[in-house]
């Protein structure tokens, strides 16, 4: 119930939508607040909600990433797992693909109205950026991934994956770094 209470759309309540010069700066300032050409550090809270579930799966770990294709996604709770990603190595076709998709977000940033349709909705608190998906590939897995930002200063705070079968995982994002030196060795496979 939590889960869907926070995924509720800012513009159900007292959020307005943002519509020229205005939504080109929210664009333009969230776009800035999280240049992906650089490197990331960051602690994650995943929660999962799915009809196949008797309660939401939640997860929590951290992150690093450093551009253009290099990931590490590390669960600590509720079980350990870790997923590495060196544009360097040799992966499976499914990581491949992957790879394309996080170098091609690295380039065009979080916002990209190329591959989405972009709706901007603002309150005082707390941008939100609706993209619905135009490539056949995305919208097969998602008919919207929500921003949620700082409005004050653009940088993400959330984000939430719905996806066709109506199953929805939210992202919370807390003590991010940005631009620090990160060891090679950490993108490495175990």
């Amino acid at each position: 119930l939590l889960l869907s209470l926070c995924c509720l759309p800012l513009r159900a309540q007292t959020a307005q939508v943002l519509e020229g010069p205005a939504r080109d700066k929210a664009i333009a300032t969230i776009l800035q607040a999280n240049d992906l050409k650089t490197t990331l550090q960051f602690r994650f809270v995943m929660t999962r909600h799915s009809a196949m579930l008797t309660e939401d799966l939640v997860s929590r770990g951290h992150a690093a990433y450093a551009y253009p294709d290099k990931v590490r996604w590390e669960v600590e709770q509720p079980w350990k797992s870790l997923f590495v990603m060196n544009g360097t190595d040799k992966g499976d076709r499914r990581q491949q693909t992957l790879l394309r998709n996080v170098e091609k977000l690295g380039e065009k940033g979080l916002i990209n109205e190329e591959d989405f349709v972009v709706t901007v909705y603002a309150s005082p608190q707390v941008w939100q950026v609706d993209l619905q998906p135009l490539r056949r590939d995305l919208s097969q897995l998602f008919n919207r991934i929500t921003l949620l930002t700082d409005a004050r200063t653009g940088e993400l705070r959330s984000v939430v994956l719905s996806e066709q079968g109506g199953d929805t995982t939210q992202l919370e994002f807390s003590a991010v770094l940005r631009g620090k030196a990160l060891d090679p060795q950490i993108f490495v496979q175990p």
